[in-house]
């Protein structure tokens, strides 16, 4: 080989010098460029899009000379924009000049129908650099178009029918028939009740969004042996469901032996399957009886158990509400069952997968326990109430939810000394009621203690994370007014998603009549009244939940209450039920009230403001909304909204409780059987022979070897772990330190894996670098880049690797890996145990 001569070897390095300086400048161009798009709006009669905004270029020390803008595939070059002078971002950067902002409109060649369209904009600077700008929240600009949709006329045609029907003479009375059956005949309710959850669990249907668990890239490796087909759409904004709750309980039922408590088939270490909390899975310990949404999986077939996993929340919820109810006001029964299945169906139960449900049902079943007991004076009554209240207790501790946990507790508290207090003449404290309170305790106290010698370890683990174990104590006081009220939207965010930072779930609430049950229920709170207590009760928690969620409290009071564990985005579930329980007081003590006249503030002058008031509100709601949360909105919606709630506020102060109730009933329904996809559970969840082929050793085919998934798609992980694979790197509730020390993570990066975690392996190239690098990319995922050429994927504990095509050609020159075959776009790779750090694996 010849020699290279010395000036073309100068040249060479030179041009290496440049391109290596030329990416380090575009690495840095995101710190050497500010700016945001203030505003972006259309005027539908020019058909023009308006954009406002700024940018400021630090290298050339000059505003943008171009904007590049795209619109629905639609692309646009505006050189040079208007400038504006803006003396704010002036003295925020101290700039030179004030020359930085701009304002630009374009023509569209068409309408744009009703909807949320995103909006590229990107500034480019006198050197040809270019950067993309981003709204304030951060993300890209939405433009959102008020035209009415279909369903926005037939959402006002629902509610005018609603109004109407409230006025038909026959249908009140066949109503009032409805509630006195409902009221002479409670043991047929609840016998149908139980019936149409045996028949659900019979067909095996499930609202689970599992469908999504198995569509590429993983449906051809692993088989679900179902119809796919359904009512409603997946929802795949509910990925703690599928991806991980669904996936985990999978994971419990294809292992060997069943439902360990440590299934050592996720992650190297193994998961403690104890720490997952609100239905929780199915775990062979005795406080699996206190997990009764899981206990189909011990005693029928997979596609009954699914069933049963996710048709218990809703079934028990709505049956221990309506007793509760009853307990409150007994000669309400048709009424309260109406409320119960209003607040089931509610968009907040819909949207977080029915978990509200069961975190309330543990404390409503104890407290109609309760009220039994204490009305009780039969030992052979008594003591089955405390060994069943001793259930539901340590049912509600393994929630572990505290921001439900805590509320739900506080509230039924607060109402059960309501509760004593107006009925002090009847209850009994003997020795039936004692003895049986420590029975409850005992057994509660077994089953929790059960759990805690299983799970301890883990739970300290959790607690020493950054997340969720570091989070800050809470006082309130950090929500606006939008999120109080943003069940208003529900009926576009939650079936038709949104389009912005919010998701369909963190948006969805009840929808409720506030201005009419805070004045009624201050109004009849200081009249005589057998239920004054708990009207006095509910008045009061209303009081201090407004005062945390508006105010903020002093963070002494947060911790000796235990709210400093309430975030503020989640006290919605105990504003539902505290409101459901007050529509129950207000219901009775009001109707009672019209008994000879009309009380004052049932005046048409009084109802007409509170219902004009009520209506103003829900308008108010859809001003202060986000720009883009709703991605179709219109005139024609909004006002549908607001007749709603307009007329339900007027019914209630008229004393029509119930038609009020009605209308918001159908609210829910309206925005939640979108959102409830309908299907039928999977009857086994497997390998295909193909893929069982490639993941196990030839001398042991049956028994899948432990798998590393070299992939950004979370899917792939909890799917396989689901069909019995051990993974190395599915979703994990704290991290596994045996498998970072054994790659070699350098313990100053401990906190960027020190969390809850989505573990995903991508590949990246670094020169001079290690052959590997971790980082959280949010509070709950971890990102590992490794080197695919010279990464020893040896040192993570995988026996196998496997990968999507695109990622699989970079992996074959690894000295580590060995390629095996394919199999429905999945490649597979044996692990050469060649590295000196090496995780032993769980056997």
């Amino acid at each position: 080989m010849r020699h290279m001569p010395l000036a073309r070897w100068a040249a060479l390095l030179t041009i290496a010098l440049c391109m290596a300086l030329g990416m380090a400048t575009a690495r840095g161009q995101s710190s050497q460029v500010r700016g945001n798009i203030d505003s972006v709006s259309y005027d539908s009669t020019r058909l023009s899009l308006h954009i406002h905004g700024w940018a400021w270029d630090s290298v050339t020390a000059q505003p943008l000379t171009e904007l590049r803008i795209s619109i629905r595939n639609l692309n646009f070059n505006i050189a040079p924009p208007a400038y504006v002078n803006r003396v704010d971002v002036q003295k925020a950067l101290e700039l030179a000049t004030a020359n930085v902002g701009f304002t630009t409109a374009i023509t569209l060649p068409e309408a744009l129908r009703g909807g949320s369209y995103p909006v590229e904009i990107t500034a480019v600077f006198a050197d040809g650099r270019s950067h993309l700008l981003q709204s304030v929240q951060g993300m890209v600009p939405l433009v959102s178009v008020n035209r009415p949709r279909d369903r926005h006329w037939i959402l006002l045609a629902l509610v005018s029918g609603c109004v109407g029907l409230a006025y038909v003479p026959w249908l009140r009375r066949w109503s009032d028939r409805a509630g006195s059956w409902i009221q002479t005949h409670p043991r047929r309710v609840a016998a149908a009740i139980g019936a149409t959850f045996a028949l659900l669990i019979a067909l095996g249907i499930t609202g689970s969004s599992w469908q999504l668990l198995a569509q590429e890239p993983i449906s051809g490796a692993v088989e679900f042996k179902s119809s796919h087909k359904h009512v409603f759409k997946p929802k795949p904004i509910r990925s703690d469901e599928w991806s991980i709750l669904t996936a985990n309980a999978l994971a419990q039922w294809n292992h060997r032996p069943r439902f360990p408590v440590v299934n050592t088939h996720l992650g190297p270490e193994g998961q403690n399957m104890g720490v997952i909390g609100m239905t929780g899975v199915p775990i062979a310990q005795p406080a699996a009886l206190a997990r009764p949404a899981t206990w189909g999986y011990f005693f029928l077939p997979l596609r009954q158990a699914m069933a049963w996993h996710w048709q218990f929340p809703f079934f028990a919820c709505l049956f221990l509400l309506w007793k509760a109810l009853n307990l409150l006001r007994p000669r309400s029964s048709g009424f309260n069952l109406l409320l119960s299945l209003t607040f089931c169906v509610a968009p907040y139960a819909a949207g977080w997968s029915l978990w509200p449900l069961y975190a309330a049902l543990f404390p409503l079943g104890l407290f109609v326990l309760a009220g039994t007991l204490l009305r009780s004076d039969r030992f052979a009554q008594t003591l089955p109430l405390g060994f069943a209240m001793g259930l539901l207790l340590a049912g509600w501790v393994l929630v572990l939810y505290p921001p439900w946990q805590i509320t739900i507790g506080t509230f039924m508290a607060v109402l059960a000394a309501g509760w004593i207090a107006d009925h002090r003449h009847e209850l009994r404290l003997g020795k039936e009621q004692c003895l049986a309170l420590a029975l409850g305790i005992s057994v509660a106290a077994m089953l929790v203690g059960s759990w805690w010698l299983d799970t301890a370890d883990a739970i300290a683990r959790i607690q020493a994370t950054a997340y969720p174990g570091a989070r800050s104590l809470q006082q309130g006081g950090d929500l606006d007014l939008f999120w109080a009220l943003r069940g208003y939207t529900n009926l576009e965010t939650l079936p038709f998603g949104t389009g912005s930072i919010l998701n369909s779930s963190e948006v969805s609430g009840y929808v409720l009549f506030p201005l009419p049950m805070l004045l009624l229920g201050l109004w009849l709170g200081v009249l005589p009244s057998g239920n004054r207590w708990m009207l006095r009760a509910c008045l009061a928690f209303l009081t201090f939940w407004l005062v945390f969620r508006f105010a903020g409290i002093p963070i002494w009071l947060s911790k000796v209450t235990l709210w400093s564990y309430v975030t503020s985005t989640r006290l919605d579930l105990v504003l539902g039920l505290t409101c459901t329980v007050l529509m129950v007081l207000i219901h009775d003590q009001w109707r009672a009230a019209w008994e000879g006249r009309q009380p004052p503030l049932a005046s048409i002058f009084s109802a007409s403001t509170v219902a004009l008031a009520s209506a103003g509100l829900a308008a108010l709601e859809f001003h202060l909304v986000p720009n883009g949360l709703i991605r179709a909105n219109s005139l024609i919606h909004e006002t549908a909204v607001a007749l709603a709630v307009g007329i339900g506020a007027w019914w209630m102060m008229r004393g029509r409780i119930r038609a009020a109730t009605c209308m918001m009933l159908l609210l829910c329904l309206v925005a939640t059987l979108g959102f409830n996809p309908l299907s039928l559970a999977p009857r086994s969840v497997k390998l295909s022979a193909a893929t069982a082929a490639l993941a196990a050793d030839s001398e042991q085919p049956g028994r899948p070897l432990r798998t590393l998934v070299f992939s950004e798609d979370d899917k792939i992980p909890m799917a396989l772990a689901a069909a019995g694979v051990p993974v190395v790197n599915p979703t994990l509730y704290y991290p596994h330190r045996s498998f970072w020390e054994g790659i070699g993570l350098p313990e100053q990066d401990w906190f960027e894996v020190n969390r809850y975690q989505h573990l995903r392996f991508r590949p990246a190239h670094w020169p001079d670098s290690p052959s590997f690098q971790a980082r959280h990319l949010s509070l709950d995922t971890v990102e590992v880049t490794v080197d695919p050429q010279h990464f020893d994927f040896a040192s993570t504990g995988a026996m196998r690797v496997v990968a999507q095509e695109k990622d699989a050609t970079l992996l074959r020159n690894n000295p580590s890996l060995a390629e095996l075959g394919h199999h429905a776009g999945l490649f597979w790779f044996a692990v050469h145990a060649y590295g000196v750090n090496r995780v032993t694996p769980n056997p």
